[in-house]
């Protein structure tokens, strides 16, 4: 909680003065902070295992570092040095190894902090080479997925992402990292819809008939940027009720203290549990408040000075020092001495990432692809053997016979023109290769408004439901943004997946 807090308190002292501990700095990027919120990221991280995966909001920088020291903590030595000598061709790790040096402490935990830094300030030596900046952060090799600057963006992806690990069968859980404010999107009810799907338990067959192990965990701080959710904005009167709606397990939601990291560990375990049995969605309203405003430009109007002086008094950060130094689990010299390496650590991080020399920008002349780069793998898939999970032998269905009964070219031998009856039609080719897809490639699963049973919308799936099981061709919600989101999360997470919507006209 210490390093969330010396690094955002960094952020803000450069957005509001131009200097931090004497290190002058123009930053005139976004700044969403989380100071005041640090027992609930560090709290969710401590029950989070590496191989867990979050998917944060335009608010998340607290998270992607909890979890990510979360992760280097839980981690051998051995996997943590592939991680950090791998990154970059080890051009991140040799900034920081020659540069920022012993004052950073833990060489492992001064590559994350320079990452997130740098690609916060737009540099070259960021995660993302300063192509994502602060709202889209991320550093997957730690469990940090891509944040989404959209609010609510992050919940519909979690659930594709959860969608994956449910059919490989894996034993991490996928947590949407969300604020209160998003439960006023719709995309945040479609996607808890569609990770509670009856079909998951009802029609899907063993292994896969549970559902994807994702948690919806809200940082409930009672405001949505400064209309205030409990009371003005909001239906509800506790964030955690919406779950009664959602399904007979009412979510498994509950209110949590978020000013208490032990309390958010305990409830985020217990979650993770519940998500391994294949017993989700579940719900978290972790209850917490924000010093800082909605962005560093806020006045703060819409809440007054006493208000704040109060939740300050409550502050996570002193509350739990005081809670080890009274039960002798530290003294209170040990804990002054972790306030100040914490800032020692972060000095060091910062006088290097601030150096233009360093730490320089993308040279885009140099790269004026590397957006493109970036953005697309460019490598091919081989389509390994026939996949071993079919329903029927594809030649012998309905699918394929009458596609194959009819001509490869639309004008017949007399220079006539073929009915869609006896040529292929543009819907017969698109259904072929995507048939073709589902048959060799056991990652890729199809689903939208009507795929299975009636075929889609155009026919396009006519007949596949003989041949393809349903763990990997369904029925989806009437529900655009979730069916594009999750089909999202779930390439994000190394599957492939093709969807459709009745009419492009939708997906606004």
């Amino acid at each position: 909680m210490l390093v969330v807090r010396e690094f955002e308190s960094m952020l803000h002292a450069f957005k509001s003065t131009g200097a931090y501990r004497g290190i002058e700095y123009v930053y005139k990027g976004p700044a969403h902070l989380s100071v005041g919120q640090e027992a609930a990221a560090v709290g969710s991280a401590m029950a989070l295992g590496p191989a867990d995966q979050i998917f944060g909001s335009h608010r998340s920088h607290g998270e992607i570092i909890a979890k990510g020291l979360g992760a280097v903590g839980a981690m051998t030595p051995g996997e943590v040095a592939s991680i950090v000598e791998s990154h970059s061709d080890g051009r991140l790790l040799e900034l920081v190894t020659r540069h920022v040096g012993e004052a950073g402490g833990d060489p492992a935990e001064a590559f994350l902090l320079t990452g997130v830094l740098a690609e916060i300030f737009m540099r070259d030596a960021g995660f993302n080479r300063g192509m994502g900046g602060s709202m889209h952060a991320f550093f997957t090799p730690f469990g940090a997925y891509p944040n989404n600057a959209i609010v609510g963006g992050s919940a519909g992806i979690a659930v594709g992402a959860a969608l994956r690990a449910q059919l490989t069968r894996s034993d991490s859980i996928c947590v949407a990292n969300l604020g209160d404010g998003s439960t006023g999107c719709g995309l945040i009810w479609e996607s808890m819809n569609f990770a509670g799907m009856g079909q998951f338990r009802n029609l899907w067959q063993p292994p896969f008939d549970r559902n994807p192990p994702v948690l919806f965990c809200f940082t409930n701080n009672f405001y949505a940027m400064g209309g205030q959710t409990r009371g003005e904005t909001m239906a509800w009167d506790r964030l955690s009720r919406i779950g009664a709606g959602m399904s007979p397990a009412q979510l498994h939601a509950e209110t949590v203290d978020g000013s208490n990291p032990l309390a958010v560990a305990d409830a985020v375990a217990r979650k993770a549990e519940v998500l391994r049995a294949g017993e989700g969605p579940a719900l978290l309203d972790i209850e917490c408040y924000r010093y800082s405003g909605h962005s560093t430009t806020d006045t703060n109007a819409y809440r007054s000075r006493d208000e704040m002086k109060a939740w300050q008094a409550h502050d996570p950060i002193t509350r739990f020092r005081d809670r080890l130094v009274d039960g002798g689990v530290i003294a209170a010299g040990e804990a002054d001495e972790m306030v100040e390496a914490a800032g020692v650590q972060i000095e060091a991080v910062t006088r290097v990432v601030v150096d233009r020399q360093l730490a320089p920008a993308v040279d885009l002349e140099a790269s004026p692809t590397i957006i493109g780069d970036m953005t697309f793998n460019n490598e091919a898939i081989e389509l390994g053997r026939r996949a071993g999970d079919l329903l029927a032998e594809p030649a012998e269905t309905g699918a394929v016979k009458s596609i194959m009964r009819k001509a490869r070219s639309g004008i017949a031998e007399d220079g006539s023109q073929l009915s869609p009856m006896r040529a292929v039609t543009l819907r017969d080719a698109l259904s072929e290769a995507i048939l073709h897809h589902l048959i060799h490639d056991e990652s890729l699963i199809a689903y939208g408004e009507e795929c299975r049973d009636w075929g889609g919308a155009f026919g396009v799936h006519r007949g596949f439901a003989d041949i393809i099981p349903y763990h990997r061709l369904f029925n989806s919600p009437i529900s655009e943004a979730a069916i594009v989101s999750t089909a999202v999360g779930y390439a994000l997470a190394g599957g492939r997946a093709i969807v459709e919507l009745m009419y492009a006209d939708f997906i606004g």
